[in-house]
């Protein structure tokens, strides 16, 4: 096998150990790689299923081609290697749990609009796409991330993709359009610049529609966004962002799904918005217009080594539900409101903070930035009622997390949780068990 990139021993990942839940152990027959002739995870002749691959085992690397055609396996019994930015161009890539996928400089792995992803692992066995340099001191924007183009409705009709020196398109008219399933992912260090001013986010949703599936996703580290969507509409529960340089969640062009279940995490020296939602830049009214909605989040800002942490921005005429929400350690503002758009989105009941918490108190701003071509009627002390009375929110809540140290948070706070529109606000129930604590979340630095 050729010999790649070096790797240090020390490599930290909970995956050396774990069998590989797709082995087939009955009939003896393997698993294999269409796209590199992978010899599969089984004991030759035995039907005995071996240990997942360790990554820092050069023997076990397999370089992954540019372009993937056709339906694809990888499997936990190899490691992937991404040298540059991978196109699977048609049929499913399927990913096994417990499968390392190691990106380094320059690359990304990207699912286009003829292809899907079936990436899924479990809360034991979770499938990893870091650092080639994990082992010996990794940083954002050691490689790429992964992108996932689909064709449903963008308000922008079909565009094309961002941070690609010849960007692929995405949008179209098929709304249900599935651009794959992810569960129980963790994409970590991504945010490569790919052409200058440019980078990747952890991972990228660009018009990704209803029959996509997103659960227990974890993006870790990022030079740019956690995660940002571009149009389109599907459901996503139980993401983790933690460490984003930018923002941890951004929607635009028209995005409408709803996110249940969420925790951000910002770096106590680095981070802007926990939520930045905008609508379309050139025209605030394009169609379809931003609405996403989000449920039961906790953020927990950068606190007072920040710079530029903040709650929320919503502009460009955005419409927006945040409820049963709590946002804690802010370094600035809690909600930052830009454009008549958008004020005219909030006073007509398109915007609602019903149930949402700012602990400890926050202030709600009215950014009337001179070069705004559409800028608000309210001033901040208007915005400021509209979000306590008709907004629903409530300013000044104790939030007595358990930790929210950098690196090991805590924020079950059991029966001392405040109240959401369902019962509970934040990303924890207080009567269940805490799933911001389970083995595939990465909380290292």
């Amino acid at each position: 096998m050729k010999r790649l990139i070096g790797f240090s021993a020390i490599f930290a990942l909970p995956l050396a150990l774990a069998g590989c839940p797709g082995d087939d152990t009955s009939s003896g027959e393997s698993t294999t790689d269409n796209s590199t002739g992978g010899s599969g995870d089984e004991t030759a002749g035995t039907g005995t299923p071996v240990a997942c691959a360790d990554p820092a085992d050069e023997s076990a690397r397999v370089a992954v081609d540019a372009t993937i055609d056709g339906d694809t396996t990888w499997t936990c019994g190899q490691v992937y290697v991404l040298n540059a930015i991978t196109f699977v161009n048609s049929g499913t890539l399927t990913i096994e749990p417990g499968t390392t996928i190691l990106g380094g400089a320059g690359s990304a792995l990207v699912i286009d609009q003829g292809a899907s992803i079936d990436a899924q692992g479990t809360a034991e066995e979770p499938i990893v796409m870091t650092s080639i340099n994990v082992g010996a001191g990794p940083a954002r924007g050691d490689w790429g991330g992964l992108v996932m183009l689909g064709t449903a409705p963008a308000n922008v009709g079909v565009g094309s993709a961002e941070g690609f020196a010849n960007p692929p398109s995405y949008g179209g008219d098929d709304a249900g359009h599935n651009c794959g399933t992810l569960s129980y992912v963790r994409v970590e260090w991504a945010g490569y610049e790919i052409s200058p001013g440019n980078e990747l986010n952890g991972i990228t949703y660009y018009a990704c529609g209803t029959a996509t599936s997103v659960d227990h996703v974890q993006v870790h580290m990022g030079s740019d966004d956690g995660m940002e969507m571009f149009g389109g509409q599907f459901n996503l529960s139980n993401i983790v962002i933690t460490g984003a340089a930018d923002d941890s969640v951004d929607c635009d062009q028209g995005f409408r799904g709803s996110l249940q279940d969420v925790f951000i995490h910002q770096d106590p020296a680095i981070g802007d918005n926990c939520l930045e939602w905008s609508n379309q830049g050139t025209d605030f009214a394009a169609q379809p217009l931003t609405g996403p909605t989000i449920r039961n989040l906790t953020c927990i800002g950068s606190g007072a080594g920040g710079d530029k942490s903040k709650g929320v921005t919503i502009k460009e005429g955005t419409q927006a539900t945040i409820e049963s929400s709590l946002f804690a350690n802010l370094t600035n503002d809690g909600v930052v409101l830009q454009n008549q758009a958008t004020q005219t989105q909030a006073e007509g009941g398109s915007i609602s903070f019903a149930g949402t918490h700012f602990c400890g108190g926050a202030s709600y701003v009215v950014d009337t930035d001179m070069d705004d071509p559409d800028p608000p009627g309210w001033d901040s002390v208007m915005f400021s009622d509209w979000m306590v009375d008709a907004g629903g929110a409530t300013d000044g809540t104790a939030c007595p997390f358990g930790s929210t140290t950098w690196g090991s948070p805590d924020v079950s706070m059991g029966d001392a949780t405040p109240m959401g529109v369902n019962g509970y606000a934040g990303a924890v129930d207080p009567a269940g068990d805490d799933w911001t604590q389970e083995p595939w979340i990465n909380y290292g630095t």
